[in-house]
């Protein structure tokens, strides 16, 4: 069977949610001790807060899961994972079937990270940077992260330099001039394995959202980039990507698949391009806001004024 995604990206999901479960079973149990040291525990007031954060929990699991493999054969695994009964003498009952089950489902987790690569990939045309290994510290920058850094001033040429540099690949252009900059690296790797990329890049002086019009004469930027013998196709820009240049990428995609070619590709927009940038220390993340420095305090008065 096939996954929905890389073995990579997989793992790193599942991992996520261990991390994210290991968090919580924490939280209870060091709640639970503090206030039955305390005196202050109630069951009552306690479990019910608990059991929703954990039910929570439980069904991002599920869904994350359930987006990762092909069937929900894996999200059932762990929704029955059997619980141990609470050890005799425990100082409670509920909270010992609670964490019980935390660690049950936690268990099952692990296995399941460890059977990943028992599966095959699905090989959609289209992947996304959580997908290519090559970018795999951007899986950690959330998109909300950056979006006030956009649209990212940031020239072809300098947006060039850096992928060459986290690539380790100094990137020859095939095309000349900011506006359309096509590079070819096989230091891509994509599932474990490094693949033949051409990257169409556009700077800042493509102003604004990247549309059809703006990628040449009835879109001849994307022919000359799918002229290049490659498995992966990939449009960069500092802004927006429209939608309609998606889809004729998508479909000349899969007019080369019906000639028997191979090619997936991947959109890389503003958002996914500072995402990048950041993880890799490109650019500057955003910084929170700063409250306003306060006022200077005023001077005491002189004897005698």
């Amino acid at each position: 069977m096939k996954l929905k995604t890389s073995h990579n990206a997989a793992r790193e999901r599942i991992n996520e949610i261990i991390v994210s479960g290991n968090i919580l079973l924490d939280k209870v149990t060091g709640e639970f001790h503090s206030a039955k040291d305390a005196g202050t525990f109630r069951e009552e007031q306690h479990l019910p807060q608990w059991k929703d954060e954990y039910i929570d929990w439980l069904h991002r699991c599920l869904a994350s899961l359930q987006d990762t493999f092909p069937t929900p054969m894996e999200a059932i695994k762990v929704k029955n994972a059997p619980a141990g009964a609470p050890v005799k003498g425990t100082a409670n009952v509920k909270w010992a079937a609670l964490t019980n089950e935390i660690k049950a489902k936690l268990s099952a987790l692990d296995a399941i990270s460890k059977s990943v690569d028992e599966y095959t990939i699905e090989m959609t045309e289209e992947v996304f940077i959580e997908d290519i290994d090559s970018f795999a510290r951007a899986r950690d920058i959330n998109p909300r992260q950056v979006k006030r850094l956009l649209p990212l001033d940031l020239a072809g040429d300098q947006v060039r330099a850096f992928f060459a540099d986290i690539l380790g690949d100094p990137l020859e252009k095939h095309d000349q001039g900011d506006a359309a900059t096509a590079i070819f690296t096989t230091r891509v790797k994509l599932g474990g394995d490094r693949v033949a990329t051409a990257v169409l890049l556009k700077g800042a002086t493509t102003k604004g959202k990247l549309s059809f019009k703006k990628c040449g004469k009835d879109g001849e930027h994307l022919a000359r980039l799918l002229a290049v013998p490659a498995h992966l196709y990939v449009i960069q820009h500092v802004d927006q990507i429209e939608s309609r240049v998606v889809r004729e990428l998508k479909d000349k995609i899969a007019a080369m698949k019906g000639e028997g070619k191979g090619g997936r590709m991947c959109v890389v927009d503003g958002v996914d391009t500072a995402r990048i940038f950041v993880a890799y220390g490109k650019i500057a993340p955003e910084q929170p806001d700063q409250a306003p420095p306060a006022p200077p305090s005023a001077s005491p008065a002189s004897p005698g004024s």
